[in-house]
């Protein structure tokens, strides 16, 4: 029987590894925990490949979804993310830096070449502030065309990118992209089903 493959996990918070955290016990399995955002995320990740690289990097965690196709609690992969904060602004405008020439539409886009079944594919973006008005999000909706939004999954893509590893993110969604409003949010439904759907995306990843 051929080897499991090594694989790191990526989570923002202790609050969503503890939700997961029993389905994470295995000896294959390497867990890194690196705080919220895009820069806590970079930097604890790089670190983690450079004094021990795995095989592949799972990110997961919550995230917000601008569609309402899909249910809040639902699972999904996210195949596709975007650093979509980094431009200019013209006159009211917003210019992605890739449309102003000043970098490479590859260094803020990131495609996983990894598909799991069983799990929509979705994409996504990711900020360093959360949509919250109806007019950032309508504008959002109208330059990048995003399902959902989270505040690491494209640095742990863009770290990966540059260390030639393969990722996977998958994501539970826990609230709609809409003005505020954290009545209509369940993020303990998102962290329970995302328990629930581990096994099978470990299972994957170990014998892909």
């Amino acid at each position: 029987m051929a080897d499991k493959r090594s694989i790191l996990v990526v989570l923002a918070t202790e609050m969503e590894h503890k939700a997961v955290a029993d389905a994470l016990a295995h000896p294959n399995i390497t867990k890194l925990i690196t705080g919220v955002g895009m820069v806590a995320t970079a930097a604890h990740l790089a670190t983690a490949i450079a004094s021990h690289r795995p095989q592949v990097v799972l990110n997961i965690g919550i995230a917000g979804a601008f569609h309402h196709e899909l249910p809040i609690g639902s699972v999904v992969q996210v195949v596709q993310d975007r650093l979509s904060e980094l431009g200019v602004e013209d006159n009211g405008s917003f210019i992605p830096m890739d449309a102003s020439g000043l970098i490479p539409t590859d260094q803020l886009v990131f495609t996983s070449d990894i598909r799991l079944q069983g799990f929509e594919t979705v994409t996504g973006i990711t900020v360093n502030r959360v949509h919250g008005s109806a007019d950032s999000i309508e504008a959002v909706r109208q330059l990048f065309h995003p399902h959902t939004e989270s505040m690491e999954g494209a640095a742990v893509a863009y770290v990966c990118h540059m260390a030639q590893l393969p990722w996977v993110q998958v994501r539970a969604i826990s609230n709609r992209v809409e003005p505020r409003d954290r009545s209509k949010w369940n993020i303990p439904l998102a962290l329970a089903n995302l328990r629930t759907q581990l096994p099978q995306i470990l299972d994957q990843l170990h014998e892909a």
